[in-house]
């Protein structure tokens, strides 16, 4: 028989008749709560979701090709959803960088710690630099391209000096235009006279071909690889320059009256620098910076620099050829070099694409020059310097006038 102080459970609370009525007026009010069924608050739900919205739209963004072993942002595109700052913006279909950009920046993020900013090698590395597996009698297109797909084990002979270290393979890290365009960069960097591209077809055919090597190659199986063998999907060759002379070794012409920036009346300047922002995102931000101030030891700033705000023939003319071996820049020695953007970027074979660009450089980071250059000047420079075949050497562009 129940007691009057038990309650449901059947124990004794020891509660007296009015304790007993009271806590029943509650549990009519308030269910008992239940374990598992409580909803959180809408409000928290909410920005919950919108986390995970934000989240899903970041890495889909700067995914860097969801790679465990390489950071490369450049493989995704930001500008879809972060506008470029200064409101520069592609417009149009998007213009795919060329190799040897692509190139440049996978050097300098996977390269550069081994073999050094300006390919000399890091030790115990080998250098690339006029090295004869990159650019003498050891090198053909396809055993460069087979290294960097699978790496390199045992010792080998560079320049006369044996190296026993062991180079990673890359074809999984990387994608095959980068593989193509690394290749490309330091074929054609630090010196090397390597003409065209390693298109992104060989690597791709070269991928297929060797497959079936799952370790790293050695030097002997590299050997093995004929020096006549080709890889599919080549681009044509290029079609030599009549009386082309190397840029190192030119004596420039003096500067006529014609070679300097005339007077530009009716010339927009503003609207030339306005135009060059976007210009400049485009084709020199990844090296030089969104400040100017470039990315040392490799790329020298353009703020500032004598290089920029000197004379602005010679500055057209770096830019359409680019310069080779090392350069003193503010009193730093930068050992990289350029290849030439004149050919690199579709957008510079545009005298005015070019004018507008160089016109920004001059009037930004603190650059400050009321001298515009024309995209008829521009053109001026580049018919000048037409049959140049390859960049200038600092000794060259100091003896410039």
């Amino acid at each position: 028989m129940s007691q009057p102080n038990e309650g449901q459970d059947g124990l004794d609370y020891r509660e007296t008749a009015d304790i007993t009525e009271v806590h029943a007026s509650f549990v009519r009010e308030h269910g008992e709560p239940r374990a598992g069924t409580m909803p959180i608050p809408t409000w928290l739900g909410v920005v919950c979701a919108g986390a995970l919205v934000w989240a899903g739209v970041y890495v889909g963004v700067f995914h860097g090709g969801f790679s465990p072993n390489v950071y490369n942002e450049y493989e995704s595109t930001p500008s879809a959803f972060f506008p470029l700052p200064g409101g520069a913006q592609e417009t149009g279909p998007a213009v795919e960088e060329p190799l040897l950009a692509v190139g440049a920046k996978v050097f300098g993020q996977n390269c550069v710690s081994c073999h050094g900013p300006n390919g000399a090698g890091v030790a115990p590395n080998p250098p690339l630099a006029d090295s004869e597996w990159v650019d003498g009698p050891e090198f053909s297109e396809k055993r460069l391209v087979a290294i960097l797909l699978k790496g390199l084990k045992g010792p080998v002979s560079v320049k006369g000096t044996t190296y026993n270290g062991a180079m990673p393979p890359w074809g999984q890290a990387l994608k095959p235009r980068q593989i193509a365009g690394v290749a490309t960069y330091i074929r054609q960097s630090f010196g090397n006279k390597g003409t065209g591209e390693i298109t992104e077809a060989q690597v791709v055919a070269a991928k297929k071909e060797f497959a079936d090597q799952t370790s790293e190659w050695t030097i002997e199986q590299i050997k093995a690889i004929p020096l006549t063998d080709k890889l599919e999907g080549g681009a044509p060759a290029a079609a030599p320059v009549a009386d082309a002379k190397p840029a190192g070794d030119a004596k420039l012409a003096p500067a006529t009256a014609d070679a300097k920036p005339a007077p530009a009346t009716g010339f927009d300047l503003s609207a030339s620098i306005e135009r060059g922002k976007g210009v400049y995102a485009l084709t020199c931000m990844a090296c030089h910076q969104l400040t100017g101030m470039g990315l040392p030891p490799a790329f020298p700033p353009l703020a500032g620099t004598e290089w920029v705000n000197g004379d602005p023939r010679r500055l057209v003319a770096i830019t359409l050829k680019g310069i080779m071996g090392p350069m003193t820049v503010d009193g730093k020695v930068y050992v990289t070099g350029m290849p030439a953007p004149g050919a690199a970027f579709p957008q510079l074979k545009d005298d005015k694409n070019l004018a507008d660009v160089l016109n920004y450089v001059r009037n930004s980071f603190g650059n400050k020059s009321e001298v515009a250059i024309t995209p008829e000047f521009a053109g001026k420079v580049r018919a000048e310097f037409a049959a140049d075949a390859v960049p200038f050497s600092e000794e060259t562009l100091k003896n410039f006038k």
